[in-house]
Parts: C-alpha cells; structure tokens; sequence
C-alpha cells in the first residue's frame, strides 16, 4: 500500500509537470536558523562551521541580536572558525554583546580572521607568539583594517572582565590601531598586571611615540613582566626622557638580564646627555656592555669618536664587537664599513645581528647595498634581498627583479618573497592617495542583549 502511495505521489508529479528538487543540507541549516526553537537555531548555527554554505555569513550576521545567548555564542564561535572577512561586520557588532564570553570569542575571532597565522595554531598559541615574539608582529602595512574594528576593540579596553580588556589591548596592537592610542594611554593604569602588561606592548607595536612619557612611571611598576616590557617599550620607541630612570635601574645592581635590558635601552634611545655613562663603560670588561656601549655612542651622532672606532675596529678580535665598531663606524658617516656588515649577512653566528644593523641604517644607505645584490657568495645575495625587503623601499625593485633568475633557489625565494612585499606595499601607499569609501557595519545599538561599556 505504500509503494502505490508513493507511485502515485510520483505520477502526479510527473503528470502536473513540476519536478520538486530534494532541499540541500545548507537549506535545511538557514531555514533553521529561524526556527522559533532556540535549540534548533543554536545546532544550525554550530553546523555552518563545517558547512561551505554561500550565505552562511548572511545568515549568521542576521541573528546576532538573537535574544538567547547560547544561539548568539554559537554564531560567534563559528565566524571565528570561518576565517572570513566577510563577518567582520558581525564580530564588530557581537564585541558589544551582554556575555562576556561571546565578547572574548568575537575580540578572538576578529584577531585570528585578520591575522595571517590564524590558521598556524589555537588562538592561545597566536596570542603568545604576539606577546612575547622578538620581532613584534603587526599585520601587514597593506592590509585595510575597516576602522569600525579599532572602535569597537577601544571599547573593550573597559571592558569588566579582564581578559577581554587584554586580549583587546593585544588585537589593537597587531591590527595597527592607532587611532586608539589615546585610550591604550589611559589604559596603562588598569588595576590588572595582565592588561597593563599587553598596553605597554600595544603601544610599542603601534610606534607610539606621544605615548613614550606615559610608558616612564612603568618602569617601576609592581608586576616585573610589566617593567620588563616598559623598558623594552621605550627603547623602541627611543623616549629620551626615560633615561634617568633607566639608569638608576642599570645602577641598582639587579639581576643580570634586568640591568643588561636597561642598559640596551640606553644605546638604543640615542641621548647625547648620556655620552660620558657611556665612556665611563667603554673599558668594561664584559663584551655585551661594551658593545651596548659602542651603539649608544654612535646613535648620540658624535662624529669625534670615528678615530677613535676605527683604531679599535683593527685591534678587536671579538666578532660581536667588530661587528658593532662597523655600524657605528657607518651610522657616523664612514659607509665603508657597511662592507663587513653586508658581509657578515651569511654568517650562522652573526647573521642576524648583521640583518637587524643593515635595517636601521635603512634606506638612506640604499645606493651601497645594491653592488651587493651581485656578491658571488649567494648567502649575501638572500641575505640582502630579505633585508631589503623589509627596508620596505619599492625604489628597490628594479634592483632585486634579476635575482628572480639567480641560479640559487635560496636566493630566488628570497628575491621573489621581497619583490611581493615590496609591490604590495607599493600599491598601498598609491592607494592611500585615492579616496575611501566607509565599508558599513551591522548596526550595534539595537541589539536584544544588554552592551556593556
């Protein structure tokens, strides 16, 4: 009897012409994402991360004002998951919902889609790496962030749950906002060790330099990782006026790494009332002081040592310190000895150091490095074509285009990945001269949930 129903149903269908296509599993999800049940709209939600539905994100913008928290944490977790700049305009809006925990999955969730290594580990792991990384990691020059995201993450910074205050302190910093600058300042009092912490460095990844005085008062501040990452802060971002209280810190025999970072600052900060400290540590006898000591003195620009440098530059046998008279020698004029550090580019022990010397001289010091690019040890060639990548000058180009043919893989993937950054960065410093048009967000001030600010 039920074959024949089914035969029948079959044959009206036929006969009346109209074939009915069985509904596709990204149907069935969207049309429960208005399922009157919260707990159907919640599992639909959940099911799109694994979905490649074209209007998932749509879908999911449309409800972020659900009124059950659960379906709204299940939207968040899965545009988090999804990676897609197209629900940018969704996380923006849910930094501002009434739970805590959809706010720190939307802050999350718009660092990891922005970010380039979101897809490299756990969010914990990227935010690690962003804290702590040597280099500090910001997102490319040419990536657009919407300014609607910079807003909202300033926002956070008051957040009541701490955790998000730091998180958002940390995503402002990578995603380069600098128009909330301000507010990380005021942000440097927050009661929590943790957030003042991520500010510090925030503001350091931002090049924020009006901010350099506020950074002082945290050089004594109570949680050591705070002071540890103010003293790196204004070395960076060279605060000339932090110098007395980095020197009474070198002074105050601290522990080795504590003085040695203080000390670092100094050299780094390039204050001429600071000439005679250095002199009176010039005879030091440990060598990573005195070669503290030797790029301090030629960042004050004292042209009255180059005598005095090259002399010790013949009579030093020890290679960091040979290596530190030759960028002093250089930065004081003499662009010779730019000679040993384009040649120490190969080097295992000293390649780094030679890297990041060559990078501060920048590009006034262009016009030397490229004979280099020609340098029969092809170490010197990839050494130099990744420094003058991150030089970032496009004027360098044409120079680094024929070692796209060197007979080196090392030296074509490092003249092609330079080449790349290089027209890209190009391409948005033009497009910065066009006007922009605001990309609008989902509106944030109609939602069902309570927003917190």
């Amino acid at each position: 009897m039920k074959v024949w129903s089914l035969v029948g149903i079959f044959s009206l269908s036929c006969c009346s012409g109209v074939l009915y296509a069985a509904p596709t599993p990204c149907d069935e999800i969207l049309a429960n994402l208005r399922s009157p049940a919260a707990k159907t709209r919640q599992q639909a939600a959940s099911s799109l991360a694994t979905q490649n539905c074209a209007d998932g994100i749509e879908a999911l913008s449309a409800i972020v004002r659900d009124a059950e928290v659960e379906v709204r944490l299940a939207v968040v977790k899965t545009l988090r998951k999804m990676h897609d700049r197209r629900g940018i305009p969704a996380l923006t809006t849910l930094t501002r919902d009434g739970s805590p925990d959809v706010r720190s999955e939307a802050v999350r969730g718009i660092l990891e889609t922005y970010s380039e290594t979101s897809r490299r580990g756990s969010m914990d792991r990227i935010l690690d790496v962003f804290s702590d990384d040597d280099e500090l990691t910001v997102i490319a020059p040419w990536e657009e962030v919407d300014p609607a995201v910079h807003r909202a993450l300033s926002g956070r910074l008051r957040d009541e749950a701490a955790a998000i205050r730091k998180d958002a302190a940390t995503a402002l910093g990578v995603l380069r906002g600098r128009s909330a600058i301000d507010d990380l300042v005021m942000a440097l009092n927050d009661p929590n060790d943790g957030v003042r912490a991520q500010v510090v460095t925030a503001l350091e990844r931002l090049g924020a330099e009006k901010a350099g005085g506020a950074l002082i008062p945290l050089l004594n501040d109570d949680s050591m990782d705070v002071r540890s990452r103010a003293i790196r802060a204004v070395k960076e971002l060279r605060v000339r006026d932090a110098a007395p209280m980095l020197r009474e810190i070198y002074a105050a025999n601290r522990p080795r790494g504590v003085q040695q970072a203080a000390l670092a600052s100094l050299s780094h900060i390039g204050d001429p009332r600071q000439r005679d400290f250095f002199l009176s540590l010039a005879q030091d006898p440990d060598p990573e002081t005195r070669r503290w000591v030797i790029e301090g003195l030629a960042r004050i620009s004292d042209r009255s040592l180059l005598a005095a440098f090259k002399k010790d530059f013949q009579r030093e046998r020890d290679e960091s310190l040979r290596l530190a008279h030759a960028f002093a020698l250089t930065l004081l004029g003499d662009r010779a000895f730019i000679d040993t550090l384009v040649l120490g580019l190969s080097s295992r022990t000293s390649g780094m150091r030679c890297r990041k010397y060559i990078i501060e001289l920048g590009r006034a010091y262009l016009t030397d490095l490229y004979p280099y690019l020609g340098d029969p040890d092809a170490g010197i060639r990839a050494g130099l074509a990744g420094v003058l990548g991150q030089i970032g000058d496009p004027a360098a180009i044409p120079y680094l285009e024929p070692l796209l043919r060197d007979p080196s893989v090392r030296v074509t993937d490092e003249a092609n990945r330079a080449v790349e950054r290089l027209r890209r960065m190009q391409g948005s410093v033009e497009s910065d001269t066009e006007p922009q048009e605001d990309v609008p967000a989902i509106p944030s001030d109609e939602m069902s949930a309570p927003m917190p600010d």
